[in-house]
């Protein structure tokens, strides 16, 4: 709120004629990490889209003359298209990407349909019950990559277990028996890729396992039943009739 007050404050300076340049020099004495091409004209005439990528990922819109400040979503009422989440998919998607697959633990579909990454806990209840269903959802199609995310932080029991799977030379194995509440062994290395997914995590705005995100960025909280998480996949990426 604090950074949002600043913002504002910092843009009722903007003259009436401001240009893009100038609304990303202004906003850059607020978020020094902004880019310039994180601030775009939207269809909204006389609105700028300004995506802000940390420490979390959000969208606020100012406008031209650099006076006015919005926080919500932007809708096209013609097409039916909410043009906030639709940006917010597609850069979570971004983001994601660059997770390396070596770097997750992928229980592949033998007829693959659709890709799903989850993001989850080893001690996570839900996280639990969804991984009973990956053989279930391998069977509708369903490919599922895991990435880490230890809900209570860094050096902590979860957080060690996940190290201990992650660092495992059989990941499957050892993440099935995590699943299944066995005891995990302790194991002394420690693999970047798990506190490096928790960031990762953090910036497309993670805050509870299991968080499951579509091929297009679409993210959908919590455990669903195969089935319909199907029918969700299809429906994000507009194949469910």
């Amino acid at each position: 709120m604090l950074k949002v007050f600043l913002l504002f404050i910092s843009l009722i300076s903007l003259s009436v004629n401001a240009n893009k340049e100038k609304v990303v020099e202004e906003l850059t004495k607020v978020f020094p990490s902004l880019k310039g091409e994180d601030v775009n004209e939207t269809p909204f005439r006389g609105l700028y889209e300004v995506i802000l990528r940390s420490p979390k990922l959000e969208i606020i819109y100012v406008s031209a003359d650099g006076r006015y400040l919005a926080q919500g979503e932007v809708i096209d009422l013609q097409k039916r298209v909410n043009l906030t989440q639709y940006r917010m998919s597609s850069i979570s998607k971004e983001i994601i990407s660059e997770i390396s697959d070596s770097d997750k633990i992928i229980y592949k579909s033998p007829n693959e349909k659709f890709v799903i990454d989850v993001f989850t806990d080893v001690d996570c209840p839900y996280c639990k019950k969804l991984h009973k269903q990956v053989k279930k959802l391998n069977d509708l199609g369903v490919t599922v990559k895991y990435l880490a995310y230890p809900r209570t932080g860094v050096n902590t029991t979860s957080y060690y277990k996940s190290q201990s799977v992650w660092c495992s030379e059989n990941r499957k194995e050892l993440m099935d028996r995590a699943m299944e509440s066995e005891p995990v062994p302790a194991n002394n290395c420690s693999n970047p890729a798990v506190q490096q997914q928790m960031l990762t995590a953090d910036k497309v705005n993670v805050t509870g396992t299991p968080s499951i995100f579509f091929e297009n960025g679409d993210m959908i909280p919590g455990y669903v039943e195969p089935e319909i998480l199907v029918k969700e996949i299809q429906f994000s990426l507009g194949q469910y009739k």
